[in-house]
C-alpha cells in the first residue's frame, strides 16, 4: 500500500473496537511512518470526537484496498 490509496476497514479491522467510529467509511492513506501503527488514514464523513480531523492510524492487517 502506498500514499494516496484508497482503502475502506479489513474484516479484522471491523472486530477491532478502537475502529468503530470508521465501519463502512472510505478513507485515503496520507502518510506512512516507521511506527507501531504505521498507516495514517483520513476518512470520510468520521465523527470529529472519535476522530480528530477526521484522522486514525492504523495497522495493515486492520485495511483492505478498494
Amino acid at each position: 500500500m502506498q500514499v494516496g490509496d484508497l482503502v475502506t476497514l479489513s474484516s479484522a479491522g471491523k472486530k477491532n473496537k478502537g475502529n468503530v467510529a470508521v465501519i463502512g467509511l472510505l478513507g485515503v492513506i496520507t502518510k506512512i511512518k516507521e511506527h507501531t501503527y504505521p498507516y495514517e488514514i483520513r476518512w470520510w464523513n468520521a465523527p470529529r470526537g472519535d476522530c480528530p480531523n477526521g484522522l486514525l492510524s492504523m495497522k495493515r492487517y486492520e485495511i483492505k484496498k478498494l
